[in-house]
């Protein structure tokens, strides 16, 4: 099995790192967006009817070719935060955060002991199934990562206080989310969320925290990039594959109206 420290996406994300959801239960997905170069994937359970059994499979594809799978887990329950882990997931991803005292919990609740009350076992995928070196419990704190979103008005109110806690690696906006929370239009480049999303930016790198977007276009991602942005995901599966579809569609069409 290949060197732990290789498969860390935090510190990955000194640099910045493309990924994109994935909600197709489907090893050939996976592969092609390994082979295609993307570096992390997020499995997406908040939005599909994936199983924590199919799950697990998809991780170990992603692994394979050389990607960091995160896990955005349908709620924050100690039973799916640690299934995510357990099944050796580079971490999770966490919707519908209202404020601080929810990523305190989340981070307990994804932490051994000392840190958090993560409950242990060695036989999963994560521990090696019992082929555990001594230092498991330490490295396992340290490697996990811990992204939540930034998508309701109580959390975006609520961001100094969530960039202090302990134990947060990413903070990650959804754009849609948030300015519909907001009441606002979704453009954070030049419309009304653009204020609300520079904050968000500020108040992380006055704390150290990394940041996640979401993105769809070339003018997202060159924005990302520029603001410092590592944690950069790019539409989804589903999305790029509908584009794809449409966009044959529409030549083909037009070819035969020649």
């Amino acid at each position: 099995m290949r060197n732990m420290e290789n498969r860390t996406l935090k510190k990955r994300l000194e640099t910045p790192q493309l990924g994109t959801f994935v909600k197709i239960n489907s090893p050939e997905i996976i592969e092609m967006l390994g082979m295609a170069g993307f570096d992390f994937i997020i499995i997406d359970m908040e939005h599909t009817a994936l199983q924590f059994s199919q799950v697990e499979q998809m991780v170990r594809v992603a692994e394979l070719h050389g990607m960091n799978s995160i896990v955005r887990i349908p709620e924050a329950s100690r039973s799916a935060i640690l299934r995510a882990l357990d099944m050796g997931s580079a971490g999770i991803q966490v919707p519908q955060i209202s404020g601080a005292d929810d990523v305190r919990d989340v981070v307990d609740k994804a932490k051994y002991p000392p840190q958090g009350s993560r409950g242990v076992t060695y036989a999963h995928r994560a521990a090696r199934f019992g082929f555990t070196p001594g230092n498991y419990l330490r490295e396992a704190n340290e490697r996990s990562t811990i992204v939540i979103h930034i998508e309701t008005a109580s959390a975006f109110e609520q961001v100094e206080e969530i960039c202090q806690v302990a134990g947060l690696d990413v903070v990650f906006i959804g754009p849609v989310d948030l300015s519909i929370s907001l009441g606002t239009n979704a453009d954070f480049i030049n419309g009304e969320l653009a204020g609300p999303v520079r904050h968000i930016l500020d108040v992380c790198r006055r704390h150290g925290k990394k940041t996640g977007i979401a993105v769809s276009n070339e003018e997202q991602y060159r924005f990302a990039v520029q603001h410092q942005i590592p944690y950069i995901v790019w539409s989804s599966d589903v999305a790029m594959f509908k584009q794809s579809a449409e966009e044959v569609v529409k030549k083909t069409a037009l070819l035969q109206n020649r």
